[in-house]
């Protein structure tokens, strides 16, 4: 199996969620604990036979040339004492994986505003331009036009020292609207909606909790990768913005009790 093939298997069994194998180790690393590595190349390999998912497909060479590549990595120490084998993350990987992988937010502080964001950056300046619109969406913004974004969450400070580090100063214009505030005739909360696409994330997230609410003999790498799949498609804005029927929180509790079910 070639590194093409791995990288597409993982792509399509994590939803997006991981584009290497070598971070599908690290995510289930993160999820399992020492308990993961302590089965060792052949173990992780009886596992992704398990899964019931395109892991399944992934063979015991490529596993082992993966747990070697993170330790060149320093993503983790090994090391034997007579039988026992562990492995621990080191900060770097524990890093690594806070800005991989999404987390659920069950405290998101927000001023009640909401920001518009528009930029001229010139055509020959294409990657700086897709750099911006892929920060933006990151802090949490989303697109109205093609230059034209919102964002719930105040980007001010943070686009102001990304403006300095590009050198593209005076490119961006942040504007605040008040609590109130409208943009054009559409209601503000179906705007949000919209433009955050809630519908086809509360069905994602509906179906989840259905899938896995029903049937917990479900392989529970395979709800992981599911449900951070979904994750990082969530925008996680303020409480007060979301639909509640988005489902996310119950989502959320289904898979922490999940996890805490089968990891204690």
């Amino acid at each position: 199996m070639n590194r093409r093939d791995v990288i597409a298997l993982v792509s399509k069994a994590t939803d997006g969620l991981a584009q290497t194998l070598t971070d599908t180790l690290l995510f289930l690393f993160f999820l399992y604990g020492s308990s993961f590595y302590k089965r060792g190349p052949r173990g992780i390999y009886e596992l992704f036979q398990e899964s019931e998912s395109e892991l399944s497909q992934v063979n015991y060479q490529s596993i082992k040339r993966a747990i070697n590549k993170l330790t060149e990595k320093q993503r983790i120490t090994r090391s034997d004492l007579g039988t026992n084998k562990t492995i621990h993350l080191t900060p770097n990987a524990r890093q690594y994986i806070q800005k991989t992988f999404p987390s659920y937010r069950m405290e998101r502080p927000w001023d009640g505003h909401v920001y518009l964001i528009a930029y001229d950056i010139p055509s020959h300046a294409n990657s700086t331009r897709n750099m911006l619109r892929g920060y933006i969406k990151g802090t949490g913004g989303a697109p109205l036009q093609e230059s034209l974004w919102i964002n719930p969450y105040n980007p001010q400070q943070s686009l102001h020292d990304f403006a300095k580090q590009k050198h593209i100063e005076g490119t961006i214009l942040v504007s605040k609207l008040g609590k109130d505030g409208a943009i054009g005739t559409e209601r503000f909360h179906d705007l949000i909606a919209r433009v955050y696409k809630f519908s086809s994330l509360s069905e994602r997230y509906q179906h989840f909790v259905r899938t896995y609410n029903t049937d917990s003999r479900q392989s529970l790498i395979q709800m992981a990768l599911s449900y951070h799949g979904i994750l990082k498609d969530d925008p996680q804005l303020p409480f007060a913005l979301e639909p509640e029927n988005l489902g996310a929180k119950d989502a959320y509790l289904l898979y922490q009790s999940r996890i805490r079910q089968n990891l204690h």
